[in-house]
């Protein structure tokens, strides 16, 4: 008797995470990412808000049918400038959250199916990006915490 074995294996997330470092705050790196490619980059209503505190990080999304691709930038660091003490050497103090502890020096994180080492040199030829990569395989969970 013949019998047939069903593999159900988990689908991959065919979504690629770029991480970039850059000097631009993230609606100038969406504005100039845009004009780049072509896309309509906007940011969402809801952003990521940390249940541990109070900081939020923006999202910028974009959904393409004709290409099927889908996009979406994350802030992944938060730096709020507050008032110093009176007797503080500094005028202000700088607060620094990050969403993904792993990445903490990276500034944001661009999701997009599909993506080819022509796009990711396109987006590394933006002015004032300072280094883009790929995220690295060993931590693969934040792509599966990204997953939009």
């Amino acid at each position: 008797m013949l019998k047939h074995k069903l593999n159900l294996e988990p689908v991959e997330n065919d979504q690629d995470v770029i991480c970039v470092n850059t000097v631009l705050p993230s609606y100038l790196f969406v504005f100039n990412l845009n004009r780049l490619l072509g896309l309509s980059l906007q940011r969402s209503n809801e952003d990521i808000v940390l249940s541990k505190s109070n900081h939020s990080f923006a999202v910028y999304a974009y959904d393409c049918s004709i290409m099927q691709q889908s996009w979406h930038v994350v802030e992944n660091c938060y730096t709020k400038a507050e008032k110093a003490f009176a007797n503080s050497l500094f005028d202000q103090l700088e607060q620094r959250a990050v969403l993904f502890p792993q990445l903490d020096r990276v500034d944001l994180l661009v999701c997009v199916n599909g993506l080819t080492d022509s796009l990711l040199k396109k987006i590394q030829s933006l002015g004032r990006v300072l280094s883009c990569y790929r995220l690295p395989k060993k931590l693969n969970n934040i792509k599966e915490q990204l997953t939009f």
